[in-house]
Formats: C-alpha cells, sequence, structure tokens
C-alpha cells in the first residue's frame, strides 16, 4: 500500500475499487483540504483477479489507514 502524508489521516477516507488494465485495483481517497474534489492517499500496486478480492484488500489497507490516523491522533 502507498500512503500519502500524515496530514491527510484526518480528512475522512472512501474506497474504491476499479478495474483498469485488465485487472482490478483500489484506492483511498480523502477530500481536498482545499478547493474541490478528491486526493488519492493510498493505492494497490497489486492488481488483483477480480473486484471481490480487490474490495477485500482495499477493506483491510482502509482498516490500516484508520489504525495510521488514531496513531497520529495519539501524537498530537
Amino acid at each position: 500500500m502507498n500512503l500519502s502524508s500524515v496530514q491527510d489521516l484526518r480528512l475522512s477516507p472512501s474506497l474504491h475499487v476499479f478495474e483498469q488494465e485488465g485487472g482490478w485495483h483500489w484506492g483511498i481517497t480523502v477530500p481536498r483540504a482545499v478547493g474541490n474534489g478528491f486526493k488519492v492517499v493510498a493505492y494497490s500496486e497489486e492488481t488483483f483477479g477480480d473486484e471481490a478480492a480487490a474490495h477485500r484488500e482495499g477493506n483491510r489497507a482502509l482498516a490500516r489507514f484508520a489504525d495510521a490516523r488514531a496513531v497520529a491522533y495519539e501524537r498530537q
């Protein structure tokens, strides 16, 4: 999982699962702090054979993302 900056951990993350280049991937986005739209803060480098597998791993990553948010708040 690739993760963006700790600053992005404060925002509410959303999981997205999508098909690209013959396989399935997941990404985690947060609303942009300034302006409109969303910022990708984590994504899969692995290509999954089906949507369900990408969704399962994406949910695991989202849980790890939430854990990282909790640790970041504890350090403040």
